[in-house]
């Protein structure tokens, strides 16, 4: 008696299928099984989680071959439903640098009971836990338009055998994944490879899977899209004749003994976001043989994403710079040490604490290595002294004090590359969200400028589609905690479409 696949293979003969074949993307990605685009943060770091409800019903069924005469040739199902649930996790330290874990587990599985067929066979499914995936990703390139990341995972043998989620011979697995994804207009989309290296060798259950997603917005908030998955799969060979094999009950799980089996899945996909959260509905067909093509599923996603975190400027109220708050400095006109209270010694004309070689005499400042910065003020601090700080105004985090991106000069801030929102889209870029933030530094550090004007272009685009750009923006500011007195947005018909002009008001 032999086991052959019909939609999926059966299990037996120390094979090593499972039904929760399903390689769910890192937690923070906006797809099911791809990964998706990565943005880049400045600070912190980012993390992610993910809760995965899926439902598949006919994930493994088999045909009886060669029976007895007191065997049944129906079509068997050992797991006609199964609901199983995936747990994920990602950590990103660095922007570039991504860890993801996923851990599935079943808390149903119901089916034919097999073992009235063959003993080499289980009983109908039950609840059980399935192999745990560690994986690990680099970013050589992170972009709006292109995002590719490239790592491997593991696949640890903690699956329960008789829940189908774990093989007979408990082997680790590795896969090697290379990705490509990102944001064309209102498109965004990615593709995953995975491929086990002892998958030409035969390697029992291993595979190549390759997964697609493509989204559209709908809304800021609201996407739709398509996401085809397809896999080949290696499996101990169950629908050979019995004397092509010297004994086919002896052979075990092993290098060379596969034959190949495939998988096709195409979702149908909707997805809603609030804040850092998400849920996103999939649900399609499935065509192959491989063990866990089901031939429907339906999946629910509970998604939560916190990017880097954001860089809150703290004001400290020091006129004289001597750093001791005005609050509690004794003299807080006069820059002076903190055993005076804040008040400066008679022979230390500008109050600093610098005596000798101060090549700021008349004026406050700190001690620097530099002769011809030692003693003198920085105004914008940002550890550049005024007469080496090319832009002693306009603090800058680069090694020559000037802010990378945004530049006043005169009235009007010069924004290199320019604030820009993608067309149709109300994301804004990460340049141009730092260039914002070296905005609000420079307003911070420059007493002149009494409020900053944020002009949006408008031309040809939808109301609800610029107010959302201008909320962007203004929660940016917000975030910096920057009082709503010294800045105002605007919306312009004389900008084109996501343009951002910004303005000094003097």
């Amino acid at each position: 008696m032999l086991l052959t696949p019909t939609s999926a293979l059966a299990q037996g003969h120390g094979s090593e299928i499972r039904i929760d074949q399903m390689q769910p993307a890192s937690a923070g990605s906006p797809f099911t099984r791809a990964e998706g685009p990565h943005e880049e943060f400045d600070e912190g770091v980012a993390y992610a989680f993910r809760l995965t409800g899926d439902y598949a019903f006919m994930p493994l069924q088999s045909t009886v071959l060669n029976p007895t005469p007191t065997m049944t040739t129906d079509n068997l199902a050992p797991v006609a439903h199964a609901l199983l649930f995936h747990l994920g996790a990602s950590l990103s330290p660095l922007y570039w640098l991504n860890f993801e874990l996923n851990f599935p587990f079943a808390v149903f599985e119901g089916g034919d009971d097999e073992t009235r067929v063959s003993s080499e066979s289980f009983p109908a499914g039950e609840p059980g836990q399935g192999d745990l995936r560690i994986g690990a990703f680099g970013r050589p390139i992170t972009g709006e338009d292109l995002d590719l990341a490239l790592g491997a995972r593991v696949w640890a043998p903690t699956g329960s055998t008789k829940a189908y989620l774990g093989g007979k011979h408990h082997f680790i697995r590795l896969e090697l994944v290379g990705s490509v994804a990102g944001e064309i207009d209102l498109v965004t989309y990615g593709c995953t490879l995975g491929l086990a290296p002892l998958f030409f060798a035969g390697g029992d259950g291993d595979r190549i899977a390759a997964s697609c997603a493509a989204h559209f917005a709908l809304a800021p908030a609201i996407s739709v899209g398509l996401e085809p998955h397809f896999a080949l799969f290696n499996y101990v060979r169950s629908d050979l004749e019995a004397e092509e094999e010297e004994d086919l009950n002896r052979q075990v799980a092993g290098l060379g003994n596969g034959g190949i089996v495939a998988q096709f899945e195409p979702l149908a996909v909707a997805q809603v976001r609030f804040g850092d959260f998400s849920i996103g509905f999939a649900a399609g067909p499935g065509m192959g043989t491989a063990p866990g093509t089901a031939s429907a599923r339906g999946m629910l996603t509970v998604g939560y994403a916190a990017k880097g975190e954001r860089v809150i400027v703290e004001v400290v109220q020091d006129a004289d710079l001597d750093g001791i708050e005005d609050e509690y400095d004794a003299c807080p006109e006069e820059a002076g040490p903190k055993e005076r209270r804040g008040c400066p010694d008679p022979q230390d004309l500008d109050g600093d604490g610098i005596i000798e070689d101060d090549a700021c005499p008349d004026e406050p400042g700190a001690k620097y290595d530099d002769p011809d910065a030692n003693g003198c003020p920085d105004q914008d601090n940002d550890h550049f002294a005024d007469p080496v700080d090319p832009c002693p105004t306009e603090p800058g985090p680069t090694s020559d004090g000037c802010p990378k991106y945004a530049r006043l000069e005169g009235d009007d801030f010069v924004i290199t590359p320019p604030i820009r929102f993608p067309k149709r889209s109300a994301k804004l870029p990460a340049k141009s969200r730092e260039a914002l933030i070296e905005v609000i530094r420079t307003m911070r550090a420059n007493p002149k400028i009494e409020q900053v004007s944020l002009s949006i272009g408008t031309k040809g685009a939808r109301k609800k589609l610029t107010n959302d750009r201008a909320a962007k923006i203004l929660a940016i500011f917000t975030d910096q905690s920057v009082d709503s007195n010294r800045f105002e947005v605007e919306l312009s018909g004389d900008l084109k479409s996501g343009r951002v002009k910004v303005r000094a008001i003097h």
